[in-house]
């Protein structure tokens, strides 16, 4: 009697436990929509934009080099793929070149969308309007993309991971 309990417990223990943290969620839903804003804010921060706006260029890099997983990556517009270093990298140069930044100028995503969710991926859509300024700081669209993002929940907190980003002809 004890060997079959003791069986009983051990095959019962090998079947998996149901995945209660991947509740599944639909497009509309309470839960989504939350997830959405949450998603949406994270986009912002990503991108220093809004109420995250930072006056100095190399602020947003550092803040960038610690909100990005080592895995993030990104295509830009031109199609060149680039890993989280090279970004760093680069933007770092550039904020050497000019260090300040204008109010609104950079990357302003905008009609943020929540389109899928798996687990501790989710994946999501943005128009994003680059700006620049001249040099009286006057501000105008030099571009636009339409953009898809990419998020990795880690210890709890949703991070991004990676975006596409495709051009938008004028």
């Amino acid at each position: 009697m004890r060997y079959a309990i003791v069986l009983s417990l051990l095959v019962l223990s090998s079947f998996p436990a149901p995945a209660f943290s991947q509740q599944s969620m639909k497009m509309g839903d309470k839960d989504w929509v939350a997830l959405e804003k949450v998603l949406d804010d994270v986009n912002n921060q990503w991108l220093c934009a809004g109420k995250y706006y930072k006056a100095k260029r190399q602020d947003c890099v550092d803040f960038r080099a610690n909100f990005w997983p080592d895995q993030f990556f990104e295509v830009g517009q031109t199609g060149k793929t680039q890993t989280k270093a090279e970004m760093v990298a680069s933007q770092s140069a550039a904020a050497a070149k000019s260090p300040d930044v204008v109010r609104d100028t950079g990357p302003n995503p905008q009609e943020f969308k929540l389109m899928s969710v798996y687990g501790d991926i989710a994946l999501a859509t943005d128009h994003t309007v680059f700006k620049t300024a001249d040099a009286s700081s006057n501000v105008s669209v030099t571009s636009e993309a339409n953009v898809l993002r990419m998020f990795v929940k880690e210890n709890g907190k949703w991070r991004p991971a990676g975006a596409v980003l495709i051009p938008i002809k004028k």
